[in-house]
């Protein structure tokens, strides 16, 4: 006897919406690992507090010079960072802008 399998449909372009920065979540949890603050953090990788403290509470992304102070500070690779930045500005951009770019641009092929 065979049982009918359907596969479910699914959008090839279908995009999770970002829940948090993961960049952002990486430097917190290794600040909280190795047990620094932030204000430590700020000073060894010469930038100000409210710079670091502004990427943790997400309100601003990690550029990629701060990505490599954090490296050189702490050994965790800034293209990891970069990549997680990267994949959360592409999310966040996606639903945000998405639809209404959708409907601007013309498809060539």
């Amino acid at each position: 006897m065979k049982t009918k399998v359907t596969a479910i449909a699914r959008d090839p372009l279908k995009v999770p919406k970002p829940l948090s920065n993961a960049a952002a979540a990486v430097i917190r949890d290794t600040l909280e690992h190795h047990g620094v603050s932030q204000a430590e953090a700020a000073k060894a990788m010469k930038i100000s507090t409210a710079q670091l403290s502004d990427v943790i509470r997400q309100r601003k992304g990690v550029s990629a010079a701060m990505a490599l102070r954090f490296q050189f500070c702490f050994g965790v690779p800034a293209d990891l960072i970069i990549r997680l930045q990267a994949q959360h500005d592409f999310q966040k951009a996606y639903h945000t802008k998405g639809p209404e770019i959708r409907q601007e641009v013309k498809a060539l092929t």
